[in-house]
């Protein structure tokens, strides 16, 4: 039964980051291929989008996943790479369950 948990945390942090990817893809287009080799550089250094698309970004992640942002939450740094950014989320979603 723990492994079928640890399945589960694996595939919603799986869904997470595939909806982040797509995301990118939808709105920045860049492709699937260059995202994935790029999940822990910062996206915004790589000019990936501008501060009003991020501000579009974190409303639909808000939407999407049923979650808030602190303001201190965008300091830390992992807020800004792909890999960071879904691990946030998924912590995010287990503690408002």
């Amino acid at each position: 039964m723990h492994s079928t948990n640890n399945l589960r945390e694996v595939s919603k942090e799986q869904e997470i980051k595939n909806w982040i990817v797509h995301w990118f893809q939808e709105n920045s287009g860049i492709q699937e291929e260059e995202i994935l080799k790029n999940l822990n550089l910062n996206y915004l250094e790589k000019g990936w989008m501008d501060s009003f698309a991020f501000i579009g970004f974190i409303t639909h992640i808000e939407q999407q996943f049923g979650i808030a942002f602190l303001n201190d939450e965008f300091q830390d740094r992992s807020f800004a790479t792909v890999d960071g950014l879904t691990k946030i989320i998924k912590r995010k979603i287990d503690v408002e369950k």
